[in-house]
C-alpha cells in the first residue's frame, strides 16, 4: 500500500522545520562566551509547534535544561520520555507541591511567599530540592524585589540553613530588550547589585542569567552563566542575522470560481471585485488560528506567486484572489506563512499587520492543524503529531 503523507489528506496543517530550529540555536550560540549553558524556552508547547519535537530537534546539543510555564508542562514532558532537567517557571506553589516532587521539576521562587512554600517540599530524588530565585528588576509581574533584597535575603538565607533546599540559578528578566538598551542596561545593574547583597548574607546565587532571546542577539555583555532563548529558536525576532523560518503554515483550496466585476466576498461584503476575477477558497480561518484581523490586508502564496486574501477571515474558510497567479486549482496549497518557492511570508511581518506578537501569531495557531515536520527533519510526516 502506498504511504500517503499527512499534507495529502488534510485541508490545513503547520510544517515545522526541525533543521532550522537548531540552525537558529547555533546562530545564538555563536554569539555566547564560552561555557555559557542554554535553556531553551519550550512552554506553551513549544510556542505552538509541539514541545516534544523541539526537545527532538535539540537533543544533540544538550541543553543544560529546559523551561516551561507551568507544572502540567513539565509533567507532559516526563510522559514523553524526557529525564534530563525541566524548570517550571511560572509555578502554583500550593497548588503543585506534588507534581513538584513526582516529575522531579525544578521549581521558580517567584517571591518570598512562595520560597517559604517551597521549602516544605521534599525532593523525590537523592539531596536537596533545587529551586531558582527570580529577582524583580523592573518586569512588575513577579520575583523577588531587587530593592528590598536586605528585607528578603536574610530570611531565604535562614530557611536555606534548615530546608532541604539548594539554590540553583538566580535570574532576573528583561522587559524591553528588543526596543530600549538603557531600560535593559539598567536592570541588568539592579540585578548585579541585588546579586552582591545576596551573597553579603551568605546565599550561592548559583548560575547567574538575563537573557532573553532578544537580549543575547542585541548586546553583549548581558549572557552571565547562562541564556534562555525563547522566539528567536521558532524563526521570530527583529534582529541580524534574521533567524531561519522554523514555521510554514499551509492550506488547501476548496474551490476556484471565475465571478464578474461587482461580485461581493464573505461577511458584510467587504470586497467587491472590480473586474472579471478568479476567486479560491482555502480550508483555514480564524477557528484554526488565522487571524481575522487579515482579511482585505494579509497574503498568501502560490509558488511564490502572492495572491491577497480578499473579504473577511471566516471561521473556517479564507477567500484569495488569484486572478493573477497562474493555474491554481482545487487542492492545490497555499501559502500563509513561511518560504515558498523563494518567496516569504515573514512571521515579524504577519504579526506587525495584525496588530500584535510573533509569539501571540505562533501560540494562536489551533489544534485543529496537524503539525508535520519538513521533509529535512528526516523524520516521516504520516504521523501529523499534534
Amino acid at each position: 500500500m502506498k504511504t500517503v503523507s499527512i499534507e495529502a489528506t488534510q485541508r490545513a496543517w503547520v510544517e515545522v522545520d526541525l533543521a532550522a530550529i537548531r540552525s537558529n540555536l547555533a546562530a545564538l550560540r555563536s554569539r555566547l562566551t564560552p561555557g555559557c549553558r542554554i535553556l531553551p524556552m519550550v512552554k506553551a508547547n513549544g510556542y505552538g509547534l509541539g514541545a516534544s519535537r523541539v526537545l527532538r530537534a535539540l537533543a544533540q546539543e544538550a541543553p543544560w535544561a529546559y523551561g516551561v510555564a507551568t507544572c502540567e508542562e513539565g509533567l507532559g514532558l516526563r510522559q514523553e520520555g524526557f529525564t534530563g532537567r525541566v524548570v517550571v517557571f511560572t509555578p502554583s506553589v500550593k497548588l503543585d507541591t506534588e507534581a513538584l516532587r513526582e516529575g522531579g521539576l525544578e521549581p521558580v521562587a517567584t517571591g518570598l511567599e512562595a520560597f517559604l512554600a517551597l521549602s516544605a517540599v521534599t525532593n523525590s530524588g537523592a539531596g536537596p530540592l533545587p529551586v531558582h530565585l527570580e529577582v524583580d528588576t523592573g518586569m512588575g509581574r513577579a520575583g523577588l524585589p531587587a530593592e528590598e533584597v536586605d528585607r528578603w535575603g536574610p530570611v531565604i538565607a535562614k530557611r536555606l540553613a534548615r530546608a532541604q533546599l539548594r539554590v540553583e540559578s538566580t535570574f532576573t528578566h528583561f522587559h524591553s530588550a528588543d526596543t530600549d538598551p538603557e531600560a535593559t542596561h539598567a536592570q541588568w545593574q539592579r540585578f548585579e547589585t541585588a546579586v552582591g547583597r545576596l551573597r553579603r548574607h551568605g546565599i550561592d546565587p548559583g548560575l547567574l542569567h538575563a537573557a532573553n532571546s532578544a537580549a543575547v542577539m542585541r548586546y553583549e555583555g548581558y549572557c552571565a552563566d547562562m541564556v534562555r532563548p525563547g522566539i528567536q529558536l521558532y524563526g521570530g525576532g527583529d534582529w541580524e542575522p534574521a533567524p531561519a523560518p522554523v514555521a510554514r503554515l499551509c492550506a488547501r483550496v476548496l474551490e476556484v470560481r471565475d465571478v464578474p466585476p461587482g461580485a461581493t466576498v464573505s461577511y458584510g461584503a467587504t470586497f467587491t471585485t472590480t473586474r472579471p476575477s478568479k476567486l479560491a477558497t482555502l480550508a483555514i480561518g480564524y477557528g484554526d488560528g488565522l487571524r481575522h484581523h487579515l482579511g482585505g490586508r494579509g497574503r498568501v502564496l502560490f509558488g511564490g506567486h502572492s495572491a491577497p486574501i480578499v473579504g473577511s477571515v471566516c471561521m473556517d474558510v479564507t477567500v484569495v484572489d488569484v486572478t493573477d497567479v497562474p493555474a491554481v486549482g482545487v487542492g492545490d496549497v497555499a501559502t500563509l506563512l513561511g518560504p515558498d518557492s523563494g518567496a516569504r511570508i515573514e512571521l515579524e511581518s504577519m504579526a506587525e499587520e495584525c496588530g500584535t506578537i510573533s509569539y501571540e501569531i505562533l501560540t494562536g495557531l489551533g489544534s485543529r492543524l496537524p503539525r508535520v515536520e519538513h521533509p529535512s527533519a528526516g523524520a516521516s510526516n504520516g504521523g501529523g503529531e499534534q
